[in-house]
């Protein structure tokens, strides 16, 4: 069994799609509750227009099949006293195939994402989770709880 982590590009979009609709199933309990083909275009068309631009993702494959993905986006803020590089990483789409899980997998990925973001001089890094098993390996790689943020919804009809 050959593994190989590498960063992702427009030839993988298609390989990308699966496993980030498997993550909107994992995360809402087994129900996407939107129209699967709609999902997909949009997800389609976002990975087109951002990836390696503002969305960088990695991929660990094994025997060639990609099992598990973590990207990170990222946003650009003005400086302020706590961080001047004025970019934070987003880690985001952070999903490993069921019957690919409790390998190390992800933790290669997520670990191979977050030094490529700081290669490229990004010292924040920022993410939210609903995977309690995901919030033991984010904490054991050194993020904290932050109580800071606050979200706003505008639209009644966004399923949360």
């Amino acid at each position: 069994m050959k593994v190989e982590i590498k960063q992702l590009n427009e030839e993988n979009i298609e390989e990308i799609i699966p496993l980030r609709i498997g993550l909107q199933i994992y995360d809402y309990d087994g129900n996407l509750k939107i129209n699967k083909e709609e999902f997909e275009e949009k997800t389609r068309e976002f990975l087109k227009e951002n990836i390696n631009k503002d969305l960088y993702m990695f991929g660990a494959f094994v025997d060639k099949k990609l099992v598990s993905i973590c990207g990170f986006i990222i946003f650009k803020h003005f400086p302020d006293q706590k961080d001047l590089s004025c970019k934070v990483a987003y880690i985001t789409t952070v999903f490993t195939r069921e019957e690919y899980r409790h390998r190390g997998y992800q933790r290669k990925v997520f670990e191979e994402c977050i030094q490529y973001a700081k290669d490229m001089g990004i010292n924040r890094f920022e993410l939210t989770t609903k995977s309690r098993v995901a919030m033991k390996m984010y904490a054991s790689a050194g993020f904290i709880d932050n109580i800071e943020a606050k979200v706003m919804k505008i639209d009644d009809n966004i399923v949360e």
